[in-house]
């Protein structure tokens, strides 16, 4: 933490959760993944693909990134599209956690669009996941959430454009720290897009 008591997180995770998850298989996403690297479909230097298919709740297809990782996963047993920078973030806290979040919407956009999953993949604009992947910065405590909050509202208010939304945080001490946000209306993810770019 900084010295006024804010969290100086670089670590940053965020994830969208996929409608009927399961139509898909996780070895799908491998051929789509390549196709990505070949084609640089993204704002990333892209360079391998990892199939953890065979983990249970566990990360899937990931494709590996110079700056950090995107994958479809089965973390806490939900499918979604997840992203986790790797490296030092610019900007303030709410800027690198929009900055992250616009890299894993944009990768939804993509999978939504990819040809060959002909229309079997829808994302939930409505629910976003952010975790962090340094445990020592993070601890998974109240102390960490309190310090978050500010940032994390900051950041959905400009994303959720003011609705109300609910949190849940995990608490369990032994996994990492997590907040799940929760809109009650659906919004489309161009719309999340437009709202990260204005």
């Amino acid at each position: 933490m900084t010295a006024d008591g804010a969290v100086d997180l670089h670590k940053i995770g965020v994830k969208f959760f996929a409608e009927q998850g399961n139509a898909v298989e996780l070895v799908e996403f491998i051929p789509i993944f390549h196709r990505w690297i070949q084609t640089d479909a993204l704002d990333d230097l892209l360079i391998d693909v990892a199939d953890y298919s065979h983990v249970h709740a566990g990360p899937g297809t990931l494709l590996v990134a110079d700056a950090g990782h995107y994958g479809f996963d089965e973390t806490g047993r939900r499918r979604g599209m997840v992203y986790y920078s790797k490296h030092v973030l610019t900007g303030t806290l709410p800027e690198r956690l929009a900055a992250v979040c616009r890299k894993v919407l944009l990768a939804c956009q993509l999978l939504e669009q990819a040809p060959e999953l002909q229309g079997r993949l829808k994302f939930d604009g409505n629910e976003v996941q952010i975790f962090s992947n340094d445990r020592l910065c993070a601890p998974n405590n109240e102390e960490t959430f309190r310090a978050f909050e500010p940032a994390l509202k900051e950041f959905l208010t400009k994303l959720y454009a003011g609705s109300g939304y609910s949190l849940n945080r995990e608490t369990n001490s032994k996994e990492r720290f997590c907040v799940t946000a929760k809109t009650s209306e659906p919004v489309r993810l161009d719309t999340l897009l437009g709202r990260l770019a204005a």
